[in-house]
């Protein structure tokens, strides 16, 4: 009789053995991804007051965690110690960002104290001290293939045809059968220049929200995170239902 009433009991010590068991080696183990959580969502919880959204990361191993690569130099020109350069629609100066949505640099000159720039289809105007002028786009068709000067005019190539540049009225006008022109070279900027520009270009790019909130949901790691945040919301689970087990027991 006694051993009828004895097993029921041992079974009750043996499952209250192992809820408690399993609860302490799961909250052990849960207490990384657990803290990891809170705070990322602690942190999210005051973004704006944070301004997590216009603080950005730009380190290449970040970067590169989400696939966001360095865009190439397309072309590059130097004038008087100052490489000017296109990469991602955009125009840098020695790594600065001179100017949005451009296309391909072709040519940079001198003309007495201001620098000159040509992408495809506009003109740019630069101090010496490379800051921007004026930006002005022509009413020619076609694409500016190269810029140079024969001494005294600046003169552009656009679809073969040859232009004169007046950088005081802004204007293009025909320029035929001018000779002895000196076209600027394209130079190859050095690895610091390239890093510059990489720095410069990708520096908006990935936001510290964006990443938060990545590493909040586990989607920081496309495939692992997402099975990382399963896991812990299911230990998050087993602790809730076995910590309620085991005060019930203690009663």
């Amino acid at each position: 009789m006694n051993t009828l009433n004895e097993e029921p009991k041992r079974q009750q010590r043996l499952g209250k053995h192992w809820a408690r068991r399993t609860h302490r080696v799961l909250g052990v183990s849960s207490v990384t991804f657990i803290f990891l959580i809170s705070l990322t969502g602690l942190v999210l919880n005051h973004a704006d007051i944070l301004k997590l959204s216009t603080h950005y990361i730009s380190g290449p191993v970040m970067l590169g965690l989400y696939g966001i690569d360095a865009p190439p130099v397309e072309t590059a020109f130097e004038v008087r110690d100052v490489i000017f350069a296109t990469a991602d629609n955009k125009l840098f100066a020695n790594g600065q960002l001179l100017a949005d949505e451009v296309e391909v640099l072709r040519g940079a000159i001198t003309k007495d104290n201001v620098i000159v720039l040509a992408t495809d289809n506009e003109f740019f105007i630069v101090t010496q001290s490379a800051e921007l002028v004026e930006r002005f786009a022509p009413d020619v068709s076609g694409l500016t293939g190269r810029l140079g000067t024969d001494g005294q005019l600046v003169v552009a190539d656009i679809d073969s045809h040859q232009y004169f540049f007046d950088t005081n009225s802004m204007r293009l006008q025909s320029l035929p059968g001018i000779t002895n022109v000196t076209w600027s070279q394209a130079v190859t900027p050095s690895q610091q220049q390239v890093a510059k520009i990489a720095a410069t270009s990708l520096g908006k790019t990935l936001s510290w929200e964006r990443v938060l909130s990545d590493l909040h949901s586990g989607r920081i790691l496309p495939t692992v995170g997402r099975y990382l945040a399963d896991i812990t919301a299911i230990c998050l689970l087993y602790l809730c239902v076995t910590g309620i087990f085991l005060w019930f027991r203690r009663r």
